[in-house]
């Protein structure tokens, strides 16, 4: 008999929001990297192992997964006949892609992003990064290592820097900080005493030293308390971690993965679900063996067996819905914004996300968690949140942007206007007002001051 003491570790501690497809569907790949990674510790029934071999689920057609879905429900209800009878050769719910890791977003990103003879100097870069994102050697270390010049590394380092989470590659917390906090200034977001708490006063500041630092900086301690209030709640200490829930970076300098790849192939434009091409999920051959036995097991080991089989297949099933789900929203997406992605931004047609849902069949809710805080990479290379699909005024804002950046003396909000309109843009003052402040844009008499 096979020996099921598991321990305390592999108690049953089954989470049904962890297992909900709704949930799933609204996570962004970092997050659901990261919901994936606590799965693989809590159900022994889950493995992930390196994708050499094995059938390809690329090859399986998305459009009959909701037909997938109804038989597993069914055979989840047959579980009380104590075996499942499935053909693990050809059922398409014992393995799924795995999300990209972290290091994965990263090479594929500065592959793109780099000449074929820097990959090398990227790929040692990464490997270098431990598990909170700091760099563990010097790029001294890593250009003699390499046998290349510092300066080909320091720049490949750059570019990690500027394509990862803001502080990715830093060699310790305070200089994470520091560079997310120069992330922050650009954006208009800061606070006078920030930087120098970090330089000269991070240890004291741990410490709760604030009369101290206050004398020292001969400020107020309220004003030391506000800038440590600053600190917690638009940076974050470890930047492999951006991204991954409540604890995270303020949205402002969070990072974004991609969760779909539209690519120009021929003229003509593809959708990917960004997925790791190595690594794939699938049910444990041990667990499935057994739950074909399960007859002949005691109670206690076939409800555990059931139990956690049963829930890998569900969550197995919800990943491989959740990117059928989002595959099909974007490739209707792609379809109506066709121009946008040929011509640029001005070409933004007004689209809804009822729209959407009624083409597809659809509930509007899906669609809306399918678009929420998910990332598209553009075919010219950049990220786009996949809700800026849906705002039709980007096209205006560009052309106000592009007026302001070309201005000979600073345009009034009703300067704008009057432009804009003989442009064909016909909005009111309030909504120009509104524009130029979500793209961070001052009103004319700051920016007067600020020539």
């Amino acid at each position: 008999m096979f020996d099921m003491s598991f321990g305390p570790g592999m108690e049953t501690r089954v989470t049904p929001a962890l297992l909900n497809l709704v949930n799933l569907l609204s996570l962004p790949s970092i997050s659901l990297h990261e919901l994936v990674q606590q799965e693989l510790v809590e159900n022994p029934a889950l493995e992930e192992i390196e994708n050499s071999e094995g059938p390809d689920e690329g090859d399986i057609d998305p459009h009959i997964v909701e037909q997938l879905l109804r038989d597993l429900r069914e055979d989840e209800a047959n579980w009380e006949q104590n075996s499942y009878q499935g053909d693990e050769e050809t059922d398409a719910f014992l393995f799924v892609a795995a999300p990209r890791s972290l290091s994965e977003g990263l090479l594929a990103d500065l592959s793109i992003s780099l000449p074929e003879s820097e990959h090398d100097i990227a790929l040692t870069l990464v490997g270098n990064l431990d598990d909170q994102g700091f760099l563990g050697d010097t790029p001294e270390d890593i250009a003699a290592t390499l046998n290349v010049s510092l300066d080909r590394v320091t720049n490949v380092l750059q570019k990690l820097r500027e394509i990862g989470p803001p502080g990715i590659a830093t060699r310790d917390i305070r200089e994470c900080l520091l560079t997310q906090l120069t992330i922050l200034e650009q954006q208009s977001i800061a606070n006078p005493y920030v930087q120098v708490l970090i330089e000269q006063f991070f240890d004291d500041l741990g410490e709760h030293r604030y009369p101290e630092i206050a004398r020292q900086l001969g400020i107020k301690v309220d004003e030391v308390k506000a800038a440590r209030d600053f600190i917690q709640k638009h940076l974050w200490p470890y930047p492999a971690q951006i991204g991954f829930g409540a604890n995270s970076a303020t949205e402002h300098i969070r990072y974004r993965r991609p969760d779909v790849e539209i690519r120009d192939q021929d003229g003509t434009f593809i959708v990917e679900i960004a997925r790791s091409p190595r690594r794939r999920l699938q049910l444990n051959p041990t667990y499935l063996e057994l739950a074909k036995q399960a007859a002949s097991l005691d109670d206690e080991e076939r409800e555990h067996v059931q139990e956690y089989v049963a829930r890998a297949r569900t969550f197995l099933a919800n990943l491989r819905q959740r990117e059928t789900t989002l595959y099909r929203v974007t490739e209707v997406i792609v379809e109506r914004q066709e121009a946008f992605l040929r011509h640029g931004v001005r070409h933004l047609v007004p689209m809804t996300r009822t729209e959407i849902a009624a083409e597809l069949g659809l509930h509007e809710s899906t669609v809306s968690r399918a678009t929420a805080d998910k990332t598209a990479l553009l075919p010219d290379h950049t990220l786009l949140p996949v809700s800026e699909f849906f705002v039709a005024a980007r096209g205006v804002q560009d052309v106000m942007r592009e007026l302001i950046e070309h201005e000979d003396k600073p345009l009034s909000d009703a300067d704008l206007v009057a432009l804009l309109t003989e442009q064909g843009y016909s909005i009111a003052r309030r909504t120009v007002a509104k524009y130029r402040e979500q793209m961070h844009i001052p009103p004319s008499h700051q920016r007067a001051r600020m020539r």
